[in-house]
């Protein structure tokens, strides 16, 4: 069920058997009772690896039921291109790997779909399901999304290797952003990660970001302890932008010096990025805040460069 990096994590943090307890959750294909949830769905964010090797996430928006489940949750079907994936920037065709969250800001659910593509025809694939699982709603800014599909400017694509001024600045001040990480084997996972505003550390061209208490199968970091990569991306609803960042990644599990006590785990990653993309979400979004979570913790002054 899990693999030597995820079982390493478990050990070294303590919290195996919570793991074990919390891998009942892990299903091999999504079921049934879970399909109407994905159909509502007008947005999901998608993680996987280029033609280089990079690793990069995306958030996408499309239309409600733009992923469908077939009927045993075996696999689903997504649309390529403008409203579903982007094949600029994966390395798609059979066998590649392609991980999906599915996030409701509003009620804060979210399913996690890691799967391999089976085939692709015309403007769709078809991802065969590794494995489905949900989370839990911690650090989920709740907020209300509405897509209108009205014309956008044309997308604007800036790219670099390293970040302008204003790039750090939609850092620091996000409560929120999405990692895609890869296992030794190359199957693809992508996560949630939140806080309040200025959670993230930025240190010279670094990021340095806390690792919460979650579900204790530590899926993103068990990647990062075979393979020390990532692909992030940030989300400006206000403007219709996202900011993509690919780099490497170091892991910290014992963090000691000047890092907020407040965190609790004592856990951080930092993060360099390599290369970065800013480019229109390719759709009109606007998103109204509800509140924040509850469960995120106080971020003190030095947290922020």
């Amino acid at each position: 069920m899990f693999h030597s990096g995820e079982l390493a994590i478990q050990h070294a943090v303590g919290v195996r058997e919570v793991a074990a307890a919390n891998s009942k959750l892990i299903w091999p294909s999504i079921p049934d009772r879970v399909t109407p949830f994905v159909a509502a769905q007008s947005y999901c964010v998608a993680g996987g690896t280029s033609v280089y090797g990079d690793i990069w996430a995306e958030f996408i928006v499309g239309t409600a039921g733009f992923a469908t489940v077939v009927r045993d949750g075996t696999s689903l079907t997504l649309p390529l291109g403008p409203g579903g994936l982007p094949e600029r920037q994966f390395d798609l065709g059979p066998g590649k790997h392609i991980g999906l969250l599915f996030i409701d800001f509003a009620t804060r659910k979210r399913l996690r779909v890691n799967g391999h593509i089976a085939a692709m025809s015309g403007q769709e694939l078809t991802l065969s399901v590794d494995q489905a699982y949900p989370n839990c709603p911690k650090y989920i800014q709740a907020r209300r999304l509405t897509t209108t599909h009205a014309p956008t400017e044309p997308n604007r694509v800036e790219t670099g290797t390293t970040l302008p001024a204003y790039a750090w600045d939609w850092i620091s001040r996000a409560d929120m952003f999405f990692v895609a990480s890869t296992a030794a084997d190359g199957s693809a996972d992508v996560s949630h990660r939140g806080g309040n505003p200025g959670f993230i550390r930025t240190q010279g061209q670094a990021l340095i970001i806390p690792d919460y208490h979650g579900n204790s199968m530590f899926s993103t970091l068990g990647n990062f302890l075979l393979h020390p990569g990532a692909g992030l991306v940030f989300v400006d609803f206000e403007t219709n932008r996202m900011l993509q960042l690919t780099g490497d990644v170091e892991l910290d599990l014992n963090a000691k010096g000047d890092m907020p006590s407040s965190v609790g785990t004592g856990r951080w990653w930092t993060f360099r990025p390599r290369k970065y993309v800013v480019s229109s979400v390719g759709s009109s979004v606007s998103a109204e805040f509800i509140d924040a979570s509850p469960f995120n913790p106080a971020v003190s002054a030095t947290s922020v460069k």
